[in-house]
């Protein structure tokens, strides 16, 4: 091949790329990076304040693909932030020249999936290749990504019929001068498929070491409901409380509130983006990264002792609009739910598998919903599935800020009640509370509970915080910042003897957790 950009190419084998070790990382280019050791495994830390960048080798691809789907783990402290580009090499643009006699290499611009932070607005673009293209006169590219109008899926596509069979990726690192701690990558990856086959779902391999499946497995995952949640937006939070559920299961205690203010995606306006729901899972310390899966793979996670996530559509009726799914809470055109185990049923003649459906009204509807593989199959959105791993040690430092607080009576004011912090009160916003996700910066969710309350869950759950009943409505912040309870409900509480929490979550970094004194 003429193509002088395939000098020192890689053969990609199956449908993923993990980067992840030191040869990995050193297989490619770095510039302002340097290999450290300071997690358990290997980390491309930035070396000064500025812009640094690793550009990955050439990996060609065993078959071509149309889809391709990065995904990334992260270090980024308050004042950093990462980009990810990917470009692809369309053979049939190679050597080709346009009618305005310009000659192109096959490759495709370097596509954004947006900068991506806790603590920026983080928005995965609606962007383009600005090539011309032989079967069209649009000015509309070889490629393009779209998260904004797709549902946030977040995926790098070749337009029409043609495909790719190369591909590269590129992490480019930002930190302001004055920040404290400078920001590392350490995993980025990608999968890949080509819906031009009708038969690319048997392509889809899977990417970790495999072993002799379980003949059945039921993970003890926590199980929680996305509609007990913050009402503001509770109903639309199934990736956010899907990825909670997989973190959770491996040693985590999270909220699905906070996570959302984490993976919530600006440009889409919604938390679907597979690619930031598994950087915030990385960003919490977490290996996690999207894989094009099969049902194989799924039980090799799920023997390993590790929860996946899936992309569904699907309905609890027959005939209709979406695929049918016994045992469904209902209906939806696009969902997240968490497998956690699975066993093969011989009276069907296939597999059954035990799922924690937060599209539910308890904690306790979630788990365990048994939902048979050939309905299951056909729910599959585009074979997306979320894989999650064990926390890396000396990773997830940097995903919020926590601070400690206390929540008292406001002297000589009553009825109302001060956020404080190190003997300073903390002031609200007024209009904090509007806007939750979608106005970043000084907005968020306020929620209390009372230890003692607790919401139902099977035994074979196990039991996290989110596992209580928590409030929400009746809190209004004052002008001068106080916060208000309706109908003397925090009164009421601490009068029964109750021990109560609250916490204050910011969608740009902060977190405050309160012990409410009397």
């Amino acid at each position: 091949m003429a193509n002088n950009s395939f000098a020192g190419a890689l053969s990609a084998t199956g449908n993923h790329v993990k980067i992840k070790s030191p040869s990995d990382f050193c297989a490619g280019q770095m510039e302002g990076l340097a290999l450290s050791d300071s997690l358990s495994g290997a980390a491309l830390q930035m070396v000064h304040a500025g812009e640094a960048c690793w550009i990955s080798p050439v990996y060609r691809t065993k078959k071509p693909f149309n889809d391709l789907v990065a995904s990334w783990n992260v270090e980024t402290p308050e004042g950093s932030f990462v980009e990810i580009f990917g470009r692809v090499w369309i053979p049939e643009y190679d050597g080709w020249t346009d009618p305005d006699g310009i000659s192109y290499d096959g490759w495709s611009d370097w596509i954004s999936w947006g900068k991506w932070s806790p603590y920026i607005a983080r928005s995965c673009p609606h962007q383009q290749d600005s090539h011309p293209r032989k079967d069209s006169e649009e000015e509309d590219g070889w490629v393009f990504a779209n998260s904004r109008y797709c549902g946030g899926d977040s995926s790098l596509n070749v337009r029409g019929s043609l495909t790719a069979s190369a591909f590269q990726l590129k992490a480019v690192l930002h930190a302001e001068e004055d920040c404290k701690v400078l920001p590392s990558l350490w995993l980025l990856a990608a999968t890949w498929k080509n819906t031009n086959d009708p038969a690319w779902q048997s392509d889809c391999s899977y990417p970790e070491e495999p072993v002799e499946p379980a003949s059945s497995v039921l993970l003890d995952t926590p199980a929680l409901s996305q509609m007990v949640r913050d009402p503001d937006y509770g109903n639309v939070i199934c990736s956010a409380t899907s990825i909670t559920m997989l973190m959770n299961g491996q040693g985590a205690d999270l909220l699905p509130e906070d996570v959302t203010m984490v993976n919530f995606d600006y440009a889409f306006g919604g938390n679907g983006n597979w690619s930031f729901t598994c950087a915030a899972a990385g960003a919490y310390g977490y290996e996690s990264y999207v894989s094009y899966s099969s049902f194989e793979a799924v039980r090799q996670e799920l023997t390993k002792g590790y929860a996946v996530g899936f992309s569904v559509k699907y309905s609890s009726k027959e005939n209709d609009d979406q695929p049918y799914l016994i045992n469904a809470p209902g209906h939806t055109n696009g969902h997240l739910i968490t497998i956690v185990g699975y066993y093969f049923d011989e009276a069907l003649g296939e597999y059954v598998y035990y799922s924690n459906d937060p599209g539910t009204d308890s904690d306790a509807d979630t788990a365990h919903r048994e939902y048979r593989q050939s309905q299951l199959d056909k729910c599959w959105y585009r074979r997306a599935a979320y894989f999650l791993h064990k926390k890396q040690d000396g990773a997830g430092n940097y995903v919020r800020n926590c601070r400690q607080a206390s929540l008292i009576p406001a002297a000589d004011r009553p009825g109302l009640w001060a956020l404080t912090a190190e003997e300073c009160r903390v002031v609200l916003p007024k209009d904090f509370l509007e806007g939750r996700r979608e106005k970043f910066g000084a907005h968020g969710s306020i929620l209390y509970y009372a230890e003692e309350e607790l919401s139902e869950i099977p035994d074979t759950c196990r039991r996290v915080t989110a596992n209580h009943k928590f409030r929400y409505d009746g809190i209004t912040v004052t002008e001068d910042g106080y916060l208000t309870f309706a109908e003397n409900a925090m009164e009421q509480l601490l009068a029964e003897g109750r021990s109560v929490k609250l916490l204050v979550l910011t969608n740009s970094g902060t977190v405050w957790t309160a012990d409410v004194r009397g």
